[in-house]
Order: C-alpha cells, then sequence, then structure tokens
C-alpha cells in the first residue's frame, strides 16, 4: 500500500523531472507564411508581429478555366476564406498559425505553409 508520504514524494520527482523543460525553453522564431501555386512562390508573409487585416487575391488560369482563391491574413493567422475548388477542404481547413502547418487546395495546387526564419 502507498502512504501519503510515497504519494507526495511520486508527485515531487514528476514536478522535478519536468524542470529542465523550462531551463532549456528556446525563444520562439519568427515565422512567416510561404504562399505557392504550382510550385512557384507567389508571396512570403512575416506573421510573427502582424497586426490587422490583409486579403490577398490569388487568380489563375489552368487547364482552360480560371480559377480564384481569398487568403485572409488576420493578425498572427493565415486562412483560405474563399476558393472556386469544388470540395473547399482548403477552407474547411480554417487559420493556422504555428510552423510546419499547411493548408493545401490541391484542385487550384495552392499551399500555404508557415515556415521558422
Amino acid at each position: 500500500m502507498l502512504k501519503k508520504a510515497d504519494i507526495v514524494l511520486i508527485i515531487l520527482l514528476i514536478i522535478l523531472s519536468l524542470l529542465p523543460l523550462l531551463a532549456f525553453e528556446r525563444p520562439a522564431a519568427p515565422i512567416y507564411a510561404e504562399i505557392r501555386q504550382d510550385g512557384k512562390v507567389l508571396e512570403k508573409v512575416t506573421l510573427t508581429g502582424h497586426t490587422g487585416n490583409r486579403e490577398i487575391p490569388v487568380t489563375f488560369t489552368a487547364n482552360g478555366s480560371d480559377g480564384h482563391n481569398l487568403i485572409r491574413i488576420e493578425n498572427e493567422k493565415i486562412s483560405i476564406i474563399e476558393a472556386d475548388c469544388p470540395d473547399k477542404v482548403c477552407v474547411q481547413t480554417g487559420p493556422i498559425c504555428k510552423a510546419g502547418e499547411i493548408i493545401a487546395c490541391l484542385p487550384h495546387k495552392l499551399i500555404i505553409e508557415i515556415k521558422e526564419y
């Protein structure tokens, strides 16, 4: 059977084992969004420190038909708010804000990826 002192000791050891994580925490690197369409970089937008709203329309012609996506940057997040693709998965993804996150509109070959500087 565990006694109260044993439980306190186990909790104390768990807390002590997590302290190095706080000591070695690195500062957050600035991030930016890279907007690519069909493999070509259209724009790089710094998200760290961004305030307010900005909308970037992306229009193109592929396979004889026109297409568009409307990208919104709001504060330090980026999202696709409008697209004329059939499935609209890119719109349903919602805003992203962390390095490594991606929004993809496959019918339009549009990729938004967040990266660190």
